[in-house]
């Protein structure tokens, strides 16, 4: 989260060999030509685009997500949800890297 509300992206790949068409990425976008979230497919990636207002007020307060409609074909829609990754509550440390405290740790 740090890195994204500072640079505007974040992004993870999937490697399964050594050319370019072996790669396939995951993108998150601050983009201040979108009004809300917005998604597109290419060859080797899916690119979500969010509005900079939408990424501060997401990456600064107690807010888990970010939700959004997009028109597709033939009157549906792509419902985009974009949300924070909580600690799994009996998860170990290593599962539970770079993931924001879980909300309900400690309710058991």
């Amino acid at each position: 989260m740090e890195q994204f509300a500072r640079t505007g992206i974040v992004e993870e790949r999937i490697i399964a060999g050594s050319g370019d068409n072996q790669m396939f990425a995951y993108v998150l976008e601050s983009s201040d030509k979108v009004s809300s979230p917005r998604a597109k497919l290419t060859p080797h990636a899916v690119i979500v685009q969010v509005p900079p207002d939408a990424l501060m007020r997401w990456a600064s307060t107690d807010q888990i997500g970010i939700e959004g409609e997009q028109p597709v074909v033939d009157q549906a829609t792509l419902r985009i949800v974009i949300e924070k990754d909580f600690a799994c509550i009996e998860g170990t440390d290593e599962q539970n890297a770079d993931t924001f405290p879980n909300p309900l740790a400690g309710e058991r």
